[in-house]
Order: C-alpha cells, then sequence, then structure tokens
C-alpha cells in the first residue's frame, strides 16, 4: 500500500515536471532568496528489528508518513525552519518470562509516531538543480496504544448524563529526536520545487533508537 503511494507521488511529480520543464533550465541560477518556502513531504521508513532487554524485541514494518515544512531561504544556499511529522505503523513484538527465559509470547499492534523539530537545508549550489545536505533538532512523541494504568470511574457528564467507563493512559515515550541527511533539490518555477533524499533518524531512547527515511517532498515558495 505504501509503495503504490510513492509511485503515484512520483508520476504526479513527473507529470508537473514535464509542464514546468520549459519555464526552467535544469542547472540554471536560482532564485530562491528571501523566499518563504512550505511544503508537504512523503516519509517512507523501512522496516526495522529492535533488540530489547533480556531478550525481548520488536519489529517495526515499513509504512508511509507524512509532515509538513515551513522554511525560510535567507540566501541561495542556507534554508532555515521546522516541520512536523506522523505516521502510523505495524509492528510485532516478543516478551520473555523474567523467571523463565524460555517462557515467550509474541503480540502485534500499532504504534503513532511524531516529530517536531527544527532543521537547518544547505544547498550545495546556488542552481536550480543542486545536493543539499540537512539537519534536525526536535522531540519525538510514540504512542503503543497499548493502556498502562487502566481505571474504571462514573462521572456526570452535561450532554450524556450519568457514565461509567475505563479510562487510563498508554505506554509510549518522548524522547529527543536528531536528523542527519542529504539530497537533491530542484526549483521548477520561480513557486514550485521539490526535494528528494535520504536522512537517519536517531532517537534517545532504550528501544527502537533509529530508522532510515526516504523522503520526497512537494514544495510552494512565496515571497
Amino acid at each position: 500500500m505504501a509503495r503504490s503511494h510513492v509511485i503515484v507521488a512520483g508520476v504526479l511529480i513527473l507529470a508537473v515536471a514535464g509542464n514546468a520543464w520549459a519555464e526552467s533550465s535544469l542547472f540554471g541560477p536560482s532564485s530562491r532568496t528571501q523566499y518563504w518556502e512550505f511544503s508537504v513531504q512523503t516519509r517512507y521508513v523501512a522496516s526495522q528489528d529492535f533488540e530489547g532487554r533480556g531478550g525481548s524485541g520488536i519489529s517495526t514494518e515499513d509504512d508511509l508518513g507524512w509532515g509538513f515544512n515551513v522554511g525560510y531561504n535567507i540566501n541561495e544556499r542556507l534554508n532555515i525552519g521546522g516541520f512536523i511529522s506522523w505516521r502510523t505503523v505495524g509492528y510485532s513484538a516478543h516478551i520473555v518470562d523474567a523467571e523463565n527465559a524460555d517462557n515467550r509470547l509474541d503480540y502485534s499492534g500499532w504504534l503513532d509516531t511524531s516529530n517536531l523539530a527544527l532543521n537547518a537545508t544547505w544547498n550545495v549550489l546556488a542552481n536550480r538543480f543542486t545536493p543539499y545536505l540537512q539537519g534536525s533538532v526536535g522531540w519525538a512523541m510514540v504512542d503503543t496504544n497499548i493502556p498502562a494504568d487502566v481505571e474504571y470511574a462514573c462521572w456526570w457528564d452535561p450532554w450524556y448524563g450519568y457514565i461509567c467507563d475505563m479510562y487510563g493512559a498508554n505506554y509510549g515515550e518522548d524522547a529527543a529526536a536528531f536528523t542527519l541527511g542529504a539530497g537533491v533539490s530542484w526549483q521548477l518555477t520561480d513557486i514550485f520545487c521539490i526535494h528528494a533524499g535520504y536522512e537517519k533518524l536517531w532517537l534517545d531512547a532504550d528501544v527502537a533508537d533509529d530508522f532510515d527515511i526516504f523522503r520526497l517532498d512537494l514544495g510552494f515558495m512565496y515571497r
């Protein structure tokens, strides 16, 4: 499912690129300075396996995430901004009995992740088409959707009257997040651009501490 989304997005980008080709020179000078840039990100994250304590472990599936980015081009090479991204991904995990390591239990589920960060992009060339380097510092939130500290209570609701139900928080973790990446950027017209690249995400967490991310961004520029 995720791969089909990537293919469709690629076809749409190629169609737009074909229409914009006559308006821009591939290696011509850029005109990014003092332009704000707003982009929609597709973030394909590869499947990975992680080892926990005591022989436990978790395997995450590959899936497509999304994000929004806003940045300001200080000059032709430096862009400073920030982004927010999110993803829902399936996983399988196994837990190990603390008293008997041969006693294992496997289960699966869905976890939600999100990332809020500040980032900086360095365009290697002052051209419409250029390689780039990128890094970010931010905060990531992981929600396993596994209930924790569930309690049962009753209360009066102004809309529905007397209600009794279970409530509680989910197991999860918040952690500092850092990325480094590289790719290529193409300013198709004075107001439209695309970026494609790879980045490595590191989390300051005990488990699932790094991810490989492949990005494809569609950007709109405004001054």
